[in-house]
């Protein structure tokens, strides 16, 4: 009859709507990013004696890249180049002093307003942006509560974690890494003053030579003066630095670091989960593997590698689970998974109690804080989007951290001008249609020192 010729007219082209809608949907995008992870630390790198099946699988089921290249050898610039697609040095976040990262977030320092991330261009395009986790690129410009450099400002719709970053001092019997050498002079010269007060004040309680009161006077107020410098900044920085934030509210200060894991998890699935229907954005920062090393009882002592393995496959267990979250919602065949690390292993870094603390950056020479050695700028570089990239396939060509940024404006359709790049789009190399990497050359700095120049000739 003509009525149900109509009504079945109607129902083709509502399919041809939703189809069309489905075809058009922008992908998702869930970046995972550990903190401090060698490349040999991982199976499908070569490492036979830590079990790490879950990233292993990412690998299978998509594209490993063998020379992927963090732009800087250290958190705070590495990141900024990961986030701004370009080299740290063009965003003023290179150092010229022996120290190269945000060390207070009490601070002024961090990632200029004026700076764009590829958060801030996703959600231009219509993405709902978060970051769980790290941060580490400043909060505040002049005064408390600006949150200039916040990652609300910065692109993030939503922000759950360390602001700063996970450090010895947070966890009570850890010790120190921040500016020891600084911390035991102070030390030293209050204890100093001390003295010297105390003596003179006995000398002149017995008589022994004419002290003047002023001089005791200015001597208390010096010798408080001095233990102030040092006590404030150096004895109560996990109150300062060892906090978690949800958007710009401080939730807790310190932080429980043991449960940390477990929670920051919880708020990347939800986030998944909370946005299944609209495109979404996730950068999971993980507080792993930077010293202090967790405790978590399910691993501890579960690996051949001491406390540091424990973390490591507490680590894979944490990608299985986010892969998991993504294949069980039944996004995987429209969402770009990520993983990688911010630079090479902290090879330095271990005591006699605990053993090695630091990661393995596999044959390459050096590591953390060292620009001018492959272990600590080579990094692991996954991509897994099934049904747009081949599985199996593994890139020899040269990539930077700093590609991510035009590869995910590529993929969002994000078509309006730029500034100057340091990153390429990287599809055409994920999906086979090119053969070599768009980098000729590759910059590796040190703070604001360029140690080395990587050269990709022309039909080489």
């Amino acid at each position: 009859s003509p009525l149900l010729a109509h009504l079945l007219s109607l129902l083709l082209a509502a399919g041809r709507d939703v189809t069309g809608k489905e075809v058009d949907r922008k992908p998702n995008f869930v970046l995972m990013m550990v903190d401090d992870l060698g490349i040999g630390d991982v199976g499908c790198y070569g490492n036979d004696t830590v079990r790490t099946p879950n990233i292993d699988r990412l690998a299978s089921e998509g594209v490993k890249l063998t020379q992927h290249i963090a732009a800087a050898p250290l958190c705070t610039p590495s990141r900024t180049a990961f986030m701004t697609g370009r080299y740290a040095l063009r965003s003023g976040m290179g150092s010229t002093g022996r120290v190269q990262v945000l060390l207070f977030l009490g601070g002024s320092g961090g990632l200029p307003p004026s700076e764009t991330t590829f958060a801030k261009r996703l959600q231009q395009q219509g993405y709902t942006t978060s970051l769980v986790g790290k941060w580490h690129l400043g909060v505040n410009c002049e005064h408390r509560g600006d949150h200039c450099h916040h990652p609300n400002q910065h692109g993030f719709s939503y922000f759950y974690g360390l602001p700063f970053t996970l450090f010895n001092n947070c966890v009570p019997g850890e010790g120190s890494d921040v500016l020891v050498d600084l911390q035991h002079a102070l030390q030293n010269l209050t204890m100093l003053l001390v003295v010297g007060l105390f003596t003179l004040v006995c000398v002149r309680v017995c008589g022994l030579l004419e002290v003047s009161l002023w001089l005791l006077v200015a001597l208390w107020f010096l010798t408080i003066l001095a233990t102030a410098v040092w006590y404030i900044p150096f004895e109560l920085m996990p109150t300062w630095n060892c906090i978690i934030m949800r958007n710009q509210e401080v939730i807790e200060q310190p932080m429980t670091v043991e449960t940390l894991p477990q929670r920051l998890l919880g708020e990347a699935q939800n986030f998944i989960k909370r946005n299944v229907d609209r495109p979404f954005l996730l950068f999971f920062s993980l507080a792993h593997i930077h010293t202090p090393l967790f405790k978590t009882p399910a691993f501890a002592g579960k690996s051949r590698h001491g406390r540091y393995g424990d973390n490591l496959e507490e680590v894979d267990w944490i990608i299985g689970k986010m892969t998991e979250t993504v294949d069980s919602l039944g996004l995987a065949n429209n969402t770009l998974m990520y993983f990688t690390s911010d630079h090479g292993g902290h090879l330095e870094d271990a005591d006699s109690v605990i053993g090695q603390k630091g990661g393995w950056n596999s044959i390459y020479k050096g590591g953390k804080a060292m620009g001018g050695w492959e272990g600590g700028i080579r990094v692991p570089g996954i991509f897994r989007w099934p049904g747009r990239l081949a599985a199996g396939k593994v890139v020899d060509e040269p990539t930077s951290l700093m590609d991510l940024y035009p590869t995910l404006k590529y993929l969002a359709k994000d078509t309006q001008p730029d500034r100057q790049l340091d990153g390429y789009n990287l599809m055409p190399l994920l999906e086979g249609k090119v053969e070599r990497s768009e980098h000729e050359f590759m910059f590796h700095y040190c703070g604001i020192y360029l140690n080395a120049v990587r050269w990709h000739p022309p039909g080489s």
